[in-house]
């Protein structure tokens, strides 16, 4: 294990409370997508890069199937086959198997890899420096290489044309191309190329053909085997980034832009079919056909992975389906309900989303908040003119989901507060202000700073940096009230001593209303009279302010880096804690308000113990949190960080282990927790193992886990459940009206069913065997010969096997063909009782076996009574039921008791 590996290991225990869960939000970034085809699942798989770790996307629904171990670094390169992923993370490439398992690591490059390219069992690779190494995949060792001259041919793109046996063609960001054989090592052909630099190649559906993208914008078909342009394109919104064929037989071509563009080209017809502008809101980097389907999948920085689909009848494509998350930073989280299933986040893309903590596929965008929301709803975001800034602060309650808007949101810079209904998730029709704010010039300017949504959900109550506090019906958005200080309408008209509303809340009963300004003053009012209650003196300027509204505590962040506690019944100061050594950033109290987690500036992320007024838990993170919150289940805290587009989740370890809650000590160093899922684990020992794996083998579970255990057949309900019941279905499906008579034939044609048969009688029409006035019995079956002849266990465990192969009427036919009456015999049923101990002796087949030894004794109770040697056989069976069942009936009991007792006890 590497000092580096050590290291992160240590520091998965940075924190007592917290370990990493994982990260939300994260799509795909600059690095194209790949794709890779798997037989055995018949699915397209699609793999993209974020950061130093990839996830992995079934094209079927475009759900996220796998996410990739971290990197040391960030990755550089991706490239798969069918049944490897190709990762390059600085000078090292790794090669995983089923996208999560490690299989080998190639060290030898000196600078970091920018190109990859599968090729049979080899992979080529192209560092910075123009060095080209040919790796053979299985032995791990460099078969070939080879240095190019930057300055006359730098590679920029590389392809293997289709037929052209060890052949790889070159292409260059001097705009010429060559031709290499790599069994050789030589070059066969030199192309002139363009004046261009190529930055892509990719294979034509036709033999011999390459398509050529050049950062001129232009593209090109180009016949390697003459050395001559058929077809050439051009597009005006700068390089080409990606291009790809449609190969369900439609000559069609896709190219990407630089500016988030997609162009559809007719080959047969040379002509542009559709511009689709504004496919993503940033550079078309990945671009992929599904083979043989009529859809592509595109990737871009902006965070997203889309799939269109080519059904429009001028030959265009639509969006089909879509992931993706926030296109710049998130600032501000929090937890919408009350199961800790759903978080709110806003970035500075000026959108409002809903991320799940359960399925990735839940994930929603709200929208981006546009000044004319119904034209942007109308003509698109993008012609809807300027949206509006980013979301500053915003507040959520869940009680008036379904009624009306739910979140009223803050921008920056505006007076103007808008809803948002989380139900409908979209953005509201209403704007909260006062008029006020346009009819008083000395207020032109005033943004509002801070909201909060009552209890009940019926008001938002916005604050102001003009000192204003405004109560919102939200269901109308009607002004209902305003808050005021004494000196708040005189130093409002000054701007230079405008008294800014820092934090507003409410408490759980809507008695009262809180504010803290600028000035140090936390006031009182009360919800219903909007006269000031009390005023509390803080002695310092507050950030921002957090209430718990079950416990009644109200936590202030202030400027000189401390947290205040205040009793907001009493208003008396209660708390004051100290620590932090920067600017406190957000604050988050646990569901029970005995923690109050606080993050800051400095990195740093601390949780204190409210009882007696100690910090707990303190450690460090590679990027500053700027907003976090605690879920309402106590399950999960979630953060955003400075630059980072990830929603991150850290599971709270008290709820399943033993935490030490002692206090710290004065000089207790923190450690810096990686991300989660951006933590590097050793690998060492998996790279030795997994090379002892076939690529194709699979893991099967064991029949048996354990010999004490009780295993289940895992056949639907439908082969056994009602075999019991097989009568009452039989008589419930009945034809309730008589079959009808078959019309006489003409006379002229012969009637068989009139034809005497050879004994010169009448054929009565039925084929049904009379077994009960015919004086033959009846012959054995094949699976009832097999049970009369079994004498050793594996005969005996061929029948139940083959039985559990058969319908539910085959099976009961072959039961009751047991019994002696109908050609069966004493011994035949005496062997299938034997069968039937043998399996429940062995813990298998468990419920099949209940089913088939039932129907058993349905039908031939009374010939077990009747035999004695039968009457042993059913007492053994009884006796070995009877104990497995004690065994099960004793473990649900003792289960049953503890649940009935963490359900009730009062501990």
């Amino acid at each position: 294990m590497t000092d580096k590996a050590e290291n992160h290991e240590s520091f998965l225990d940075a924190s007592r409370i917290f370990t990493g869960h994982r990260a939300l939000g994260l799509v795909s970034n600059h690095i194209p997508l790949v794709t890779r085809y798997i037989p055995k699942r018949k699915e397209t798989l699609i793999v993209t890069v974020i950061g130093n770790s990839f996830h992995t996307y079934g094209s079927t629904k475009l759900n996220l199937l796998s996410i990739g171990r971290a990197h040391e670094d960030d990755i550089t390169c991706l490239a798969a086959d069918t049944y490897r992923v190709f990762t390059a993370s600085g000078h090292i490439i790794k090669v995983w198997r089923r996208s999560t398992e490690l299989s080998k690591e190639f060290k030898g490059h000196e600078k970091p890899i920018h190109l990859m390219l599968p090729f049979g069992q080899h992979l080529l690779a192209v560092d910075e420096t123009n060095n080209l190494k040919v790796w053979d995949i299985n032995a791990a060792e460099v078969s070939f290489e080879l240095d190019f001259n930057p300055d006359t041919f730098s590679i920029s793109a590389m392809v293997h044309p289709v037929t052209y046996l060890n052949k790889i063609l070159f292409g260059s960001m001097q705009g010429t191309m060559q031709l290499w054989n790599l069994k050789t090592g030589k070059m066969v052909f030199a192309f002139n190329g363009w004046k261009s630099q190529i930055t892509i190649l990719e294979q034509a559906p036709a033999v011999d053909v390459v398509a050529v993208g050049l950062a001129s914008g232009e593209m090109c078909l180009h016949n390697l085997k003459f050395d001559e342009t058929l077809i050439k394109f051009k597009q005006d919104w700068g390089p080409i980034t990606a291009l790809t064929f449609r190969t369900d037989g439609a000559p069609i071509m896709i190219t990407g832009s630089s500016q988030g563009h997609l162009a559809i080209w007719d080959l047969e017809q040379q002509t542009l079919v559709q511009q689709h502008r504004h496919a993503h809101r940033g550079a078309v980097t990945g671009l992929k056909a599904l083979a043989s389907e009529p859809i592509i999948i595109t990737s871009s920085p902006d965070n997203s992975l889309k799939m269109w689909i080519f059904d429009q009848s001028d030959g265009g494509v639509r969006l089909l389906r879509d992931r993706g998350g926030h296109k710049a930073p998130p600032i501000r989280l929090r937890f919408h309900d009350l199961l800790g299933e759903w978080i709110l986040s806003t970035g500075l893309d000026s959108s409002l989303r809903t991320f799940s903590t359960v399925a990735d596929l839940l994930h929603r965008n709200l929208g981006t908040a546009h000044y004319n929301q119904k034209k942007a709803r109308r003509v698109g975001l993008e012609k809807a003119g300027p949206k509006m800034p980013p979301i500053t602060n915003f507040a959520s309650d869940s009680v008036r989901d379904k009624e009306w808007d739910s979140i009223a949101a803050v921008h920056r810079h505006q007076s103007e507060v808008t809803t948002w209904s989380f139900h409908r998730q979209t953005m509201g029709e209403h704007k909260l202000t006062h008029k006020r704010f346009a009819e008083d010039m000395a207020l032109k300017k005033t943004s509002a700073t801070c909201v909060t949504i009552t209890a009940c959900g019926n008001f938002a109550i916005v604050g102001y940096d003009s000192g204003h506090i405004d109560r919102y019906n939200m269901q109308s958005g009607i002004h209902r009230a305003t808050y005021l200080r004494l000196d708040t309408e005189e130093s409002s008209k000054l701007p230079f001593t405008r008294n800014a509303v820092r934090g507003v809340v409410s408490d759980g009963l809507n008695q009262v209303v809180l504010g803290a300004f600028t000035n140090g003053q936390l006031t009182t009012w009360n919800f219903k009279s909007v006269e000031i209650v009390r005023e509390t003196n803080l002695n310092a300027a507050p950030s921002f302010i957090q209430i718990n509204r079950h416990s009644g505590l109200l936590a202030i962040a202030m400027e000189d880096f401390t947290i205040i506690i205040v009793e907001v019944e009493t208003g008396n100061i209660v708390r004051r804690l100290t620590g932090h050594d920067g600017r406190l950033t957000d604050l988050a109290f646990s569901p029970d308000a005995r923690w109050l987690v606080s993050s800051a500036q400095d990195c740093s992320i601390r949780t204190w113990d409210l009882p007696t007024g100690t910090c707990i838990d303190y450690f460090l993170l590679p990027k500053s949190c700027v907003s976090l919150t605690f879920s309402a289940s106590g399950s999960f805290l979630a953060t955003a960080h400075v630059d980072d587009l990830g929603i991150y989740l850290w599971n709270n370890q008290s709820l399943y282990t033993q935490v030490s809650l002692r206090a710290l000590e004065k000089d207790f160093e923190p450690k810096t927790a990686p991300l989660p899922g951006s933590a590097v684990k050793s690998s060492e020992s998996e790279i030795e193992d997994s090379e002892q794996i076939e690529d194709d083998e699979e893991f099967s579970s064991p029949e048996q886990i354990a010999d004490a255990l009780v295993t289940l057949s895992l056949l639907p309900d439908s082969r056994w459940k009602n075999l019991l019941s097989l009568d009452a279905i039989k008589r419930r499906n009945r034809p309730k009206e008589a079959p009808k008579l078959q019309k006489l034939a003409p006379f002229f044609l012969t009637n068989t069913n009139s034809l005497p048969s050879a004994d010169g009688q009448k054929d009565s029409g039925s084929r049904i065997l009379n077994t009960f006035s015919s004086p033959f019995a009846m012959p054995l079956t094949p699976w009832a010969e097999k049970l009369n002849s079994a004498e050793k266990p594996e005969e005996y465990w061929a029948v139940i096997e083959e039985l559990k192969g058969m319908g539910p009427s085959a099976i009961d036919t072959e039961i009751r063909s047991l019994s002696p009456h109908l050609g069966g015999s004493t011994h035949l049923l005496s062997q299938f009782l034997t069968s039937i101990t043998l399996v429940l002796e062995s813990k298998r087949n468990y419920e099949i076996v209940q089913a088939y030894l039932g129907l058993f004794l349905k039908v031939h109770g009374s010939s077990l009574s009747e035999e004695h040697e039968l009457c042993a056989r059913a007492e053994k069976v009884s006796g070995v039921l009877k104990d497995s069942w004690s065994t099960l009936q004793t473990n649900f009991e003792s289960t049953l008791c503890l649940v009935s007792f963490f359900m009730n006890a009062v501990i």
